[in-house]
């Protein structure tokens, strides 16, 4: 009798052992298909983050080339009006 306990209680053991141990390899498995995903995630972020600053630098160049322009419109047309204005006070004092 005592060997039949004996065999029951390894088989006992034997089976709970087996069964943390597929317990365990399942959270393993979870894990690493986890790291997995967020690795290919965060590849992508990384990539889309890159065109998102190359747009961001060419739209920067196009704000600073069209300021530019504009600077050089209004001083041009500042220069225009202030000629203007001094032609006109040149009659009156003719006058």
């Amino acid at each position: 009798m005592k060997k039949l306990l004996i065999i029951a209680a390894f088989i006992a053991v034997s089976t709970f052992s087996y069964a943390q141990e597929t317990a365990q390899d399942k959270a393993d498995k979870a894990a690493d298909k986890t790291k997995s995903a967020a690795n290919k995630v965060g590849s992508e972020v990384k990539k889309d983050a890159k065109a998102v600053g190359k747009g961001v630098s060419k739209g920067a160049d196009k704000v600073g080339e069209t300021a530019e322009k504009g600077y050089d419109a209004t001083k041009k047309g500042v220069k225009k009006g202030a000629k203007k204005v001094e032609d006109k006070i040149d009659k009156k004092k003719e006058d």
